[in-house]
C-alpha cells in the first residue's frame, strides 16, 4: 500500500510541474529544443541501422546454398526456449 501512495504522490508531483512548465509560453521553444535533441539521441543512426542491409536467410537451406555459391562462411543461430529467457 506505501509504494501505491508514493507512486500515486509521485505521479501527481510530476503532472503539476508539467503542467506549470506548460503554462509558461517562455519555455515552449525550450521544450521543443529540448525533445529534439532527446529524439535525436534515442532514434539509432544510420551506422547503427547498417545490420537492415544485410540480407538475412529464415531458411538454413536456403542460407547453405548462398553461402555456397558466394564462398562464404555460414553463421546459424538457433536458441531453445523463450526467448527472454522465461523458461
Amino acid at each position: 500500500m506505501k509504494k501505491f501512495v508514493s507512486g500515486i504522490i509521485a505521479i501527481t508531483l510530476l503532472c503539476g510541474t508539467g503542467i506549470v512548465q506548460c503554462a509558461d509560453s517562455n519555455s515552449l521553444p525550450l521544450l521543443s529544443t529540448e525533445h529534439a535533441q532527446c529524439r535525436a539521441q534515442v532514434l539509432p543512426s544510420s551506422s547503427e541501422q547498417s545490420f537492415c542491409r544485410i540480407a538475412w536467410r529464415t531458411s538454413i537451406l536456403q542460407g547453405i546454398v548462398d553461402a555456397q555459391n558466394n564462398d562464404k562462411p555460414v553463421m546459424i543461430v538457433l536458441m531453445n526456449g523463450h526467448p527472454l529467457g522465461c523458461t
